[in-house]
């Protein structure tokens, strides 16, 4: 198994966040999400993002106001935002834009590219359903 610390990859810059969330969702698609965990390194690809862009976006927790719910996606660009959704699920967003515009960026799916072992060993899943959707990613 490859060590990705040891690998030429290094972590985004804040700058890469602090731009148009839209563009930012894009970009996303094909970096890596690395995790130790319990020693073990996992690594995956970004495959799916999700955009919410703020105060016009209906869809976009922050839309009607602030709240201490939402108060990490009114901060700086490149900070996570994680919350949970129907008491059961955390989901994995990234903070977008500059600091008082509350945007950001779902992780909505990966795919696994280092260390799949370990992520099944976490969450017993069969094929694609191991990281296809936001709340399995989280798991």
């Amino acid at each position: 198994m490859p060590n990705v610390k040891s690998s030429a990859l290094t972590p985004l810059p804040r700058d890469f966040y602090n731009r148009d969330t839209l563009e930012v969702a894009r970009d996303l698609l094909g970096c890596w999400l690395v995790r130790e965990h319990n020693g073990e390194q996992m690594a995956a690809r970004i495959v799916e993002t999700e955009a919410y862009c703020g105060a016009e976006d209906s869809a976009c927790h922050a839309h009607r106001r602030r709240s201490p719910r939402t108060e990490a996606m009114f901060g700086p660009a490149g900070h996570a935002y994680v919350y949970l959704v129907y008491g059961m699920h955390w989901l994995l967003n990234v903070v977008t834009e500059p600091e008082g515009s509350p945007c950001a960026v779902l992780i909505r799916a990966i795919e696994p590219t280092v260390n799949e072992a370990a992520m099944r060993a976490t969450r017993q899943a069969l094929g694609k359903q191991l990281s296809n959707g936001p709340g399995k990613l989280t798991q």
